[in-house]
């Protein structure tokens, strides 16, 4: 999986994990059933055995208020207050979306949870974040500061941990962010500095040197409330010598502060 795969699973993480609350509100109330057979009888309890209580045309709609263990029956109730059940191979089921309850809980984020844009004029910005630097344990520190909206210039302190030896990365970059300038906000990066290699005492597969890194690449930012952000990076990080060049992705997910 390529770090532009790995970029896009992480800055989607947020839409779907509002997805997936949304589907769990989903309930068996929130079922409609169309009838597809001509006449289908309604019966007392869901099976063919028990007493039928009226029937029921095609192409009616009713709301589905419980449905048998075994999936084949539906309840739903008639017209007159009488509930029953149908056949579920005669109904043809589907799901209606409350519109007002998503907008309502849509609200109800914006107002006691998400923030306002984290990117402004003159602001500075403190962040602390961990992940994974390849395969290895990384956690990273930044310091920045923000003259516009549009860009901002951070200072990154940085440091992996791996079964030979740590690698700290130190530099600085450049953050371009994306409008509009709502709760989230996307941006690119790229920047430089250096990598230092610490190996263990008990490795000798490489020797303590520093050389110069690069990186690009880019995020999310979601603004919530109290100036704290939740932030998601993912770089190409790139360090080389005269002789060779070593690729690494770099993925992070940690707590910004904007003051």
């Amino acid at each position: 999986m390529n770090w532009a795969v790995r970029l896009l699973l992480l800055g989607t993480s947020l839409f779907l994990c509002s997805g997936l609350v949304q589907a769990a509100d989903y309930s068996a109330r929130d079922v409609q059933l169309r009838v597809m057979a001509t006449s289908v009888p309604v019966r007392a309890g869901p099976g063919g055995s028990y007493q039928e209580l009226g029937r029921v045309g095609k192409g009616q709609v009713y709301q589905a208020l419980d449905r048998s263990p075994d999936g084949a029956w539906y309840r739903i109730r008639l017209a007159r207050g009488v509930s029953g059940w149908v056949l579920s191979e005669l109904v043809w089921p589907f799901e209606v979306v409350d519109e007002g309850a998503t907008a309502r809980a849509r609200g109800w984020m914006r107002q006691n949870v998400l923030g306002k844009s984290p990117i402004g004029d003159g602001g500075l910005r403190f962040a602390f974040a961990g992940g994974a630097l390849d395969s290895d344990g990384y956690f990273a520190l930044r310091l920045g500061y923000a003259p516009s909206r549009h860009y901002a210039f951070e200072l990154l302190a940085s440091q992996s941990s791996g079964g030979l030896g740590s690698l700290s990365l130190y530099g600085a970059e450049l953050v371009v962010s994306f409008g509009p300038w709502r709760s989230l906000v996307p941006f690119a990066a790229v920047g430089g500095g250096g990598a230092t290699a610490l190996p263990h005492r008990e490795s000798r597969l490489f020797a303590e040197r520093t050389l110069p890194m690069l990186m690009a690449g880019g995020g999310l930012m979601l603004a919530l409330k109290g100036g704290f952000s939740l932030r998601f990076d993912a770089r190409r990080v790139m360090v080389f010598s005269a002789d060779e060049t070593w690729g690494m992705v770099a993925l992070l997910g940690g707590l910004m502060l904007t003051y």
